[in-house]
């Protein structure tokens, strides 16, 4: 059996609740810690709190 992490987006969207957008980044990460670190050059993000957000989602927080 093979185990890899997969991040989903933790940002709320207006009316339909949860983002369902989620990714694994190439190499099958063992750790989440991993995967959000593949993750980043892709434009993934984590907040001070602690939330993962998709590169769509960090890209308009940061604006």
């Amino acid at each position: 059996m093979t185990a890899y992490a997969v991040i989903a987006c933790d940002a709320e969207v207006p009316g339909l609740g949860r983002c369902m957008t989620e990714d694994t980044p190439l190499g099958e990460p063992k750790t989440a810690t991993e995967a959000r670190q593949k993750l980043r050059r892709e434009g993934w993000r984590r907040t001070r709190d602690g939330r993962d957000l998709c590169p769509h989602h960090a890209n308009r927080a940061a604006a």
